[in-house]
């Protein structure tokens, strides 16, 4: 049986093709696990890591679901840190990107608005960032922060979503908490800022790296 489909394909080189391609195509926008770090994403990396149109991304603001005005600062900073350090793509600085956009109406910062928002910032991705939550809590002998973020990115010349991931993380802290003395966002921000690079690490882990499509395309 085994022999007989082995003979069918050599005879129809096209049929191989064909299946090969189906078979990129079915995987295109995959649901996977990191299995280092349990970061759940979606990743469509046949055009992450094989296309060479992909060379710059933009971080856009952070939209902020949360009570803390300065959740999505201290988000959309990390995350760009995160790019920065463990991904070779071309980075438009922040503050680029913020004067770029300072004329636009906050409601184009969506991925529905791709077209404008290339127009404006020239650049191949388009990073959408949301805080779904950041909290904390202390007590004297106790202490406890959190964060969720969703992150997209989207390609700034169709729209499609080429990468995305939703993840929190947690940590207790048990023992005299000096946090509980002096609860100000100095000193629980610092905690907050360390579980955002905790999430986007382990985020990022899972974003095809630019180099090696380099690699793959030389």
């Amino acid at each position: 049986m085994h022999a007989h489909i082995l003979q069918t394909l050599r005879r129809q080189p096209r049929l191989v093709w064909t299946l090969a391609g189906a078979l990129l195509a079915g995987c295109a926008m995959i649901t996977n696990e990191n299995i280092h770090e349990g970061a759940e994403y979606q990743s469509d990396h046949v055009k992450l890591a094989v296309r060479t149109q992909y060379r710059s991304i933009a971080v856009l603001p952070f939209d902020n679901q949360t009570d803390y005005p300065s959740a999505a600062v201290y988000a959309r900073q990390s995350f760009f840190g995160a790019l920065a350090a463990y991904r070779h793509y071309t980075l438009q600085m922040l503050d680029e990107t913020d004067r770029r956009i300072a004329n636009l109406p906050r409601a184009t910062i969506e991925p529905a608005q791709y077209a404008k928002l290339r127009d404006a910032l020239d650049v191949d991705l388009l990073s959408f960032g949301y805080v779904l939550e950041q909290k904390h809590s202390y007590g004297v002998v106790y202490g406890n922060n959190a964060v969720r973020v969703k992150i997209l990115i989207v390609d700034a010349r169709t729209g499609d979503t080429v990468w995305q991931s939703e993840e929190g993380r947690s940590r207790t802290l048990l023992g005299m908490s000096f946090m509980s003395m002096f609860d100000n966002e100095y000193m629980w921000g610092r905690e907050i800022m360390n579980r955002y690079n905790e999430l986007f690490r382990d985020m990022i882990a899972t974003l095809p790296d630019c180099s090696a499509r380099t690699t793959a395309t030389q």
